[in-house]
């Protein structure tokens, strides 16, 4: 599974870096001109959408380019399939917001792109790179399809254990780790953007509390952190 560790490692820490450069330079000149407001009205003035967008944009193009390349995957899915599972995803992630203590129907846009993000950072590894029995069935047609139900067992279920005869133990070994590997990310994800949340009620007026910073930056350092540590007990442990 070593080219999924590489795939998912560059992954995360790519859209670290993203995040550096795109919103650190915007946050330290805020930070000048805020100097003289109250805290609460620093919390409460959310980021520019424009830059919001901006980012978002560039990590899905970023995170397609980086699966691509390192594991030279075919497109699976049609784009399409994609679309539709992601939007799907992204409204479930808009709900889950509710458990960050956030109103979703609160600045709406930035909410919506904030779960787009999630979204994709979560997803598009999988159906791009994950083993394509796993969580793609072939429709009547002969074309591939999405299944929904298996993406939900595949993220947040247990490991699977082919018990085919005609399967490989070594496959059988790989399925399992690259799984590990996208279920440990995926919880690293989201156990990061719940605990930055918290700190949206603290009243410390930090640049880093404007909405939605915290759902962002808490999402991709636990995904940093999740692929880290799964690529170590992955790799080391098996």
């Amino acid at each position: 599974p070593t080219a999924a560790a590489i795939t998912l490692t560059t992954h995360a820490v790519g859209n670290a870096i993203l995040l550096y450069h795109i919103f650190s330079p915007l946050l330290e000149h805020d930070a000048i001109d805020m100097t003289h407001l109250d805290p609460s009205v620093i919390i409460d003035t959310a980021i520019p959408l424009k830059n919001l967008g901006h980012f978002v944009a560039l990590s899905c193009i970023l995170s397609i380019a980086i699966i691509w390349g390192c594991q030279r995957a075919t497109l699976k899915l049609s784009l399409v399939n994609n679309m539709i599972f992601i939007g799907i995803a992204t409204v479930f992630a808009q709900c889950s917001f509710i458990l960050c203590g956030i109103n979703p129907m609160k600045l709406p846009i930035h909410t919506f792109i904030s779960a787009l993000y999630v979204t994709t950072i979560t997803v598009l590894p999988i159906t791009l790179s994950a083993p394509s029995g796993e969580v793609i069935a072939s429709s009547q047609h002969g074309k591939s399809r999405l299944n929904y139900e298996a993406v939900v067992a595949y993220l947040f279920g247990p490991i699977s254990n082919n018990s085919n005869p005609s399967t490989k133990n070594k496959q059988q070994l790989y399925q399992r780790k690259v799984q590990r590997m996208h279920q440990y990310s995926t919880l690293g994800t989201l156990i990061g953007m719940c605990a930055c949340a918290i700190f949206r009620v603290l009243d410390h007026g930090m640049q880093i509390q404007r909405y939605p910073m915290p759902i962002i930056i808490g999402a991709t350092v636990g995904r940093v952190g999740g692929v880290l540590m799964t690529v170590l007990v992955t790799v080391t442990v098996e």
